[in-house]
């Protein structure tokens, strides 16, 4: 089969669409095949080819870019609408920025810094994690800043400005710490990357190894950009000087549903919150009782919300064995809540990914514009109107990103220990509900379908208890 017959991701069409009928992308050569589909793939030296080289160039004197080596990858990512591009393999989105960590530059983090990074993991993600773990922001920034030899003060220079730098310098200087998540490769390509993107170079040609890919900041993902609660203020929280050394710790683990919000959050030794994982205990939940109680805050996200009124009303008469019991039906919760997501990522592919940001997780994007301070039990004492800036401004875009990206990487996974488990009427539900939002794009009426389909499986699963 050729590279070109390969079956390709539903997300990764929609990626080819959209770039095809972008202005930025007016007069660029593309043909379609007889089953009119786009025929992304033009060799150099064919007539289309050759037509692709004469108009990069020429758009390369438009934005004044000389014709010399690498004129084509310059033009390509400056006039990419998104610079994020969506692999034609598996469907995850990754930035077209030399924004990944190399080989050795991750073996350095991982011994530096005890972590578990791969070479897909986004600078800035790797960042968030440290500082969460417990780094302390200068230590992180003058880190990076010896490593890309760059001219910048670890007391002033923010995240996004080391990071920026050292993107630059490892895409166009001599430092080799950070590549991109899509090769150039233009003209072969009508957008100019690769169609598979970092995440899948192991199953194109040998290189990133995706059985591997199970690095702490995609399992955070994969449970916490889909949780409730105030996610920006928990992030800003763990961020703060309340954390300097030490980790923290969600008291009910968002894994299990619980929600991402500060005042869920507490102070614990790396080693003590390595241990901890995703246990729920009675000590656990008789604080989540008490934070519940004294903030009014409600502790678990909508989609496990029936399972953990069955373990609010029922935990004072459980054993040990009873809690873990009660924590593995959390768990199969959560994973069936992401083969949910990612069957309607997949089979509706025109409207999935926008009913999910509607109906889901714009809900969450008004935190994201307020400063908030704490006190020391993660209340928030203080609001103010955020000061957005060029770097910040689109962190509500990142977050979707994130979220979207971490139900390809939950259900992708393959040393998972609990797997998505739907009985055949709950699957007939879920076929009922991608069909309505192909054919009526209802959201209101589909999101109706998705809450009964999530109550229903939390009832069968509260039935075994």
């Amino acid at each position: 089969m050729s590279r070109e017959e390969r079956k390709w991701n539903n997300r990764f069409i929609a990626y080819m669409n959209m770039i095809a009928n972008h202005p930025n992308y007016k007069g660029l050569p593309i043909q379609k095949k007889k089953d009119g589909s786009l025929s992304w793939i033009a060799t150099a030296k064919s007539k289309v080819g050759e037509e692709r080289i004469k108009w990069c160039l020429k758009k390369a004197d438009e934005l004044g870019f000389p014709h010399r080596a690498g004129v084509y990858a310059d033009v390509m990512l400056a006039i990419h609408p998104t610079k994020w591009k969506v692999c034609q393999t598996c469907g995850r989105l990754m930035s077209l920025y030399y924004h990944y960590p190399n080989a050795n530059f991750v073996k350095a983090l991982n011994k530096d810094f005890h972590a578990d990074f791969t070479d897909c993991d986004h600078i800035a993600d790797i960042w968030d994690t440290l500082i969460e773990s417990g780094v302390k922001k200068r230590v992180l920034a003058k880190y990076l800043i010896n490593k890309g030899g760059l001219e910048l003060d670890p007391d002033d220079a923010s995240k996004e400005e080391i990071i920026d730098a050292l993107e630059l310098v490892c895409r166009k200087g001599n430092k080799k710490l950070l590549g991109p998540g899509a090769m150039s490769n233009f003209p072969d390509r009508y957008d100019g990357f690769h169609t598979y993107n970092r995440c899948c170079r192991s199953s194109q040609d040998k290189g990133c190894s995706k059985e591997n890919l199970k690095s702490y900041t995609k399992d955070r993902r994969a449970y916490e950009y889909w949780s409730d609660g105030n996610i920006h203020a928990a992030n800003q929280f763990m961020g703060s000087s309340f954390f300097d050394g030490i980790s923290a710790d969600h008291i009910g683990p968002i894994s299990l549903g619980f929600i991402h919000d500060p005042r869920y959050l507490q102070p614990m030794s790396g080693g003590d919150n390595s241990a901890k994982r995703d246990r729920l205990q009675i000590e656990d939940i008789e604080k989540i009782i008490e934070t519940y109680n004294r903030t009014k805050v409600y502790p678990m996200s909508w989609y496990s919300k029936l399972i953990w009124e069955h373990i609010f009303s029922t935990y004072k008469s459980h054993s040990g064995i009873a809690v873990t019991v009660c924590r593995d039906a959390l768990k199969q919760n959560m994973a069936n809540f992401m083969f949910i997501l990612w069957t309607i990522l997949e089979d509706c592919p025109a409207y999935g990914e926008d009913f999910l940001e509607q109906k889901l997780l714009a809900q969450h994007y008004d935190c994201f514009n307020y400063s908030y301070e704490f006190n020391s039990n993660g209340e928030i004492i203080s609001q103010q109107p955020r000061h957005f800036t060029d770097r910040n401004q689109n962190e509500a875009e990142r977050y979707k990103r994130i979220a979207i990206n971490s139900v390809y990487d939950y259900n992708d996974k393959n040393n998972r220990n609990t797997n998505s488990h739907l009985n055949r009427d709950e699957l007939k539900d879920l076929s009922s509900l991608c069909k309505e939002l192909n054919s009526s794009h209802d959201y209101d009426e589909c999101y109706k379908r998705l809450v009964m389909l999530v109550e229903k499986i939390e009832r069968r699963l509260i039935s075994s208890l």
